[in-house]
């Protein structure tokens, strides 16, 4: 203690320059000590959905539609299944082909929704009733992962009248190819 008192005597500004020398260089060593410290983390997987569709048809007729008469009927079954893994919004469109003599004008189409309990069950749902050829592309709604619909498509040859009226259309043919489309929502 007599010697800290005899250099503040000696040198008061010496003494305070060395005292605060000490006192950040023990705040130095303090702050440099042993810290805890604790890290905690979260990874992340971005994978991108994946839309796909399946046809119980695949690329074949849905209907087969050969030797029509006038007042005859023919009607077959699709079903179309989300199978991709996010949900998907279903559009049903055509495109006319070959049809020299506007065979798919002189047609009438129906086509139903049967969900997937089968048609004729009573939760059928109208999608289109009109002629082959002038039917737009019509919305079918969204379909989550793993949704089937059954569809049902029924093509009448409807009568022109008497004496021959549909002789116009003997041998007619007409190529109609359904589209489904999907995208995501």
């Amino acid at each position: 203690m007599k010697r800290i008192k005899a250099a503040w005597d000696a040198n008061p500004r010496k003494a305070l320059l060395s005292l605060c020398a000490l006192a950040v260089a023990s705040a130095v060593i303090m702050a440099s000590g042993a810290n805890f410290t604790s890290t905690t983390a979260n990874p992340q997987a971005f994978t991108a959905g994946d839309l796909k569709q399946t046809n119980s048809k695949n690329n074949a007729a849905v209907l087969s539609a050969a030797g029509m008469k006038p007042g005859g009927s023919k009607n077959g079954t699709v079903t179309i299944t989300n199978t991709g893994d996010i949900d998907g919004v279903f559009t049903l469109s055509k495109s006319v082909g070959i049809d020299p003599v506007d065979f798919a004008g002189k047609l009438d189409l129906d086509v139903v929704d049967c969900k997937a309990d089968g048609c004729g069950t009573g939760t059928d749902t109208p999608v289109y009733s009109g002629k082959v050829g002038a039917m737009p592309a019509k919305p079918l709604g969204t379909f989550a992962p793993g949704d089937a619909h059954e569809y049902k498509f029924t093509a009448t040859f409807p009568e022109g009248g008497s004496n021959g009226a549909d002789n116009a259309y003997k041998g007619a043919n007409a190529a109609v190819t359904y589209n489904w489309e999907s995208v995501n929502n």
